[in-house]
């Protein structure tokens, strides 16, 4: 049962450094757009949302690789895992 419960760990571990620089990404974004519309003087939306939206694709676009690299690993080392979860000690 402990294989499991590391294997889930990990699942997290690797869940949580994807999901980190997303949300960093998103605050640059709303950061970026706080400045902006102040110094503008700008109450539009639209440019809050565009910021954002471009932020979280500009971070997808540099670590999305390296994402798809770690969440095949993962998912090679859960999937060989599989067949002794089943199996007592």
């Amino acid at each position: 049962m402990n294989e499991a419960l590391a294997t889930v760990h990990d699942g997290f571990a690797v869940a949580l450094l994807i999901a980190l620089p997303l949300v960093a990404a998103a605050v640059a974004g709303v950061l970026a757009t706080a400045v902006l519309t102040r110094a503008l003087g700008l109450t539009d939306p639209t440019l809050g949302l565009l910021l954002r939206a471009v932020a979280v694709f500009a971070a997808i676009a540099a670590f999305g690789a390296g994402w798809a690299t770690q969440l095949t690993e993962h998912t090679a080392a859960a999937w060989q895992q599989l067949g002794a979860l089943g199996r007592g000690p």
